[in-house]
């Protein structure tokens, strides 16, 4: 299992920025777009965001820039320009959670989105005040617990290169590598910031995204991290293992997820659901897709925990468990996202995010915005999980499912 598996991310007071995935806050969905619109095709003059007025404006700006810029720098390159264009338009939106990906930038989303890569298996926040990267868990086995990198231990270099500076994505793309690559980093390491370098041999991660274990001799206990590929099938073994320990209650701990793909999501949530709807979303157009659960189910009492860092998925999961009244959720606010992407390839290597619809939980709730009030507020005591490893969340709901049957 992974350590500090699941809610990490959201128990220090929201000091940590986590990057476990990329597309973070997303409820997504990729598209085989068959018809793939190659950079520079598929426009039309006359509608949309590009009207006429703005392509002749466009057409204006290059031609001053092809005949007055100065080109000072052999380090600018034509495709920056475009790319940069690119992203542009869709910044221009002023959606967080609509974005142009790069070639090379779309074939790090699919990685991150299934779970599975090749680096050293160290999931890395960035401290908000400091701005310093830490190493936020290590999963199990994995190059980087082999080599001695330990829980907290904040990046200084990789490969002789200070990290000063680096955004999160940046970090990341240099520590992961091909499998049987080496990467020097050096760490700084306690009170003392020691430094201290290690090198270590990349190979490939699997992602731990579900962690179980038992509470009492009939109280199962789930961590589910996030939704990505991975996950379908690591939930599925361990519930099954739950079920073999017999069990008659789940708490399910959904702190700190921040979501993932929905489709994952609709397969966990059938397994916990009754018969009915899971979600439907509508796009501008009012077209519905629903997503339904069939009529078996786990049929155990169960206790949900949330944060206001449960994201997308994870609100679609815990506000069908909240409307269908089979669970109680503890904890605080969810983060309140209520809108799917599509992300869209082109033809060219790079792809485009969307929101393309508003998603519904069973009972015709959209959150977007407002977030999910839990059942049971209960505000998480950091300074106590800090000193003591004290979760009072979880305590909360060890003690409310004690009386459930």
């Amino acid at each position: 299992m992974k350590k500090h598996l699941g809610f990490t991310a959201g128990l220090i007071s929201g000091l940590l920025v986590a990057c476990l995935v990329l597309g973070v806050y997303t409820g997504i969905r990729v598209i085989n777009d068959s018809a793939g619109v190659a950079s520079g095709g598929g426009y039309s003059e006359s509608a949309g965001v590009l009207s006429g007025n703005v392509i002749k404006k466009i057409n204006y700006l290059n031609s001053l820039i092809d005949e007055r810029y100065l080109k000072y720098s052999d380090d600018l390159k034509s495709t920056d320009i475009s790319e940069g264009m690119y992203k542009g338009i869709l910044e221009s939106l002023g959606d967080q959670f609509s974005e142009y990906y790069t070639p090379e930038e779309y074939s790090s989303l699919k990685t991150s989105l299934s779970g599975s890569f090749e680096g050293i298996g160290a999931a890395i926040s960035q401290n908000k005040v400091t701005e310093e990267f830490v190493v936020n868990s290590l999963t199990e086995d994995s190059p980087a617990e082999k080599a001695g990198v330990q829980v907290g231990d904040i990046f200084n270099k990789v490969d002789g290169e200070t990290v000063s500076g680096y955004s999160l994505e940046e970090l990341v793309s240099h520590v992961r590598g091909e499998k049987g690559t080496v990467v020097e980093i050096e760490f700084l390491r306690g009170e003392d910031r020691e430094p201290i370098t290690i090198d270590i041999t990349r190979d490939s991660i699997e992602s731990k995204t579900v962690s179980v274990n038992m509470i009492d001799d009939e109280t199962g206990y789930m961590i589910i991290a996030s939704f990505d590929s991975v996950t379908e099938k690591q939930f599925d073994k361990g519930l099954n293992e739950l079920k073999s320990r017999h069990i008659k209650k789940l708490i399910i701990d959904l702190r700190g997820n921040l979501g993932g793909n929905v489709d994952v999501c609709a397969h966990i949530a059938d397994a916990l659901l009754p018969e009915g709807t899971i979600v439907y979303t509508k796009d501008k157009n009012g077209k519905e897709n629903e997503w339904k659960s069939d009529a078996k189910c786990l049929g155990v009492p169960m206790v949900v925990l949330v944060d206001s860092n449960s994201a997308s998925a994870s609100e679609i999961l815990a506000g069908a468990i909240k409307d269908y009244g089979v669970g109680t959720l503890v904890g605080t606010t969810t983060y309140g996202k209520g809108i799917v992407q599509d992300v869209l390839p082109l033809t060219d290597g790079s792809a485009v995010k969307l929101t393309t619809r508003k998603y519904y939980t069973p009972s015709g709730n959209n959150i977007q915005g407002t977030g999910i009030e839990p059942d049971v507020t209960v505000e998480f005591d950091a300074e106590s999980y800090i000193n003591d490893h004290y979760d009072n969340q979880l305590e909360k709901a060890k003690e409310i499912i004690k009386d459930m049957q």
